[in-house]
């Protein structure tokens, strides 16, 4: 006999939902017929309180829910839990540092007061950089916003880490688009080795990201790699800072 299949409840009132429902990327569901006056920044679940009981403000107004809090990456103690596998996995990519970086947990208010005026996305982590004639250039560290779920970790983490290899490789790619393509390029490679609903969605905004920047840089970069091979782009970007 086949086990009956048991439909989550909604939410916000308890109820199983009867016809449509709002679903997050945890699996959690709400009624559609709730008015969505509160949404999770990262999960997508919706409320219909303004301030839910069990949620948190992250930055600029958004919001953040009880699932998405329950792991998130808060302190460095939070940190050091996860590092070494996104390290691992990224030197299993083909990006291994020269040079060991830490990475920093920050809040993000310091991040933003570091990163200057962010026009487009919401801040997730940054790479500090310094530039002397005598010893070039130095990575000093990479901070990630306090509050990420484990795969918005990585995710930043991921991105992070390419601006750093660039940097300590010493070579500038001829302009932004192409440094953030490269660099949101790896955090796709580092998304496709999870298969969570959360890293299928991040995988899917990466690619359909209208941004000219980080999107557009993206697709550029990810079509030279599928035709020419992630190592001759490579190559060609610490040769000549461009993907010819």
């Amino acid at each position: 006999m086949d086990a009956a299949v048991v439909a989550p409840v909604c939410t916000v009132c308890g109820s199983r939902p009867v016809l449509a429902y709002r679903q997050s990327l945890h699996g959690e569901v709400t009624c559609a017929t709730h008015p969505v006056l509160a949404e999770c920044m990262f999960c997508a679940l919706t409320h219909a309180d303004p301030a839910p009981r069990g949620w948190r403000p992250f930055a600029a107004g958004m919001m953040r829910c009880p699932t998405c809090l329950a792991d998130a990456v808060e302190t460095q103690q939070d940190a050091r839990l996860h590092l070494p596998s996104v390290r691992r996995q990224m030197t299993d990519i083909g990006l291994e540092l020269p040079d060991r970086v830490r990475v920093r947990i920050v809040s993000p208010e310091e991040a933003a007061a570091t990163a200057g005026l962010v026009t487009t996305g919401v801040l997730l982590g940054l790479t500090e950089q310094t530039t002397g004639a005598a010893e070039g250039t130095r990575v000093t560290g990479i901070s990630i916003v306090a509050g990420l779920p484990p795969t918005y970790f990585g995710r930043a983490v991921a991105h992070e880490i390419g601006h750093a290899w660039l940097a300590l490789r010493g070579r500038a790619p001829v302009d932004d688009v192409i440094e953030e393509g490269l660099c949101e390029l790896f955090a796709y490679a580092w998304l496709r080795r999870h298969g969570t609903p959360m890293a299928l969605e991040l995988r899917s905004r990466l690619s359909t990201n209208p941004d000219p920047v980080y999107g557009g840089g993206f697709r550029t970069v990810h079509q030279a790699v599928r035709r020419h091979g992630v190592a001759t782009v490579l190559d060609r970007l610490l040769t000549t800072g461009g993907l010819r």
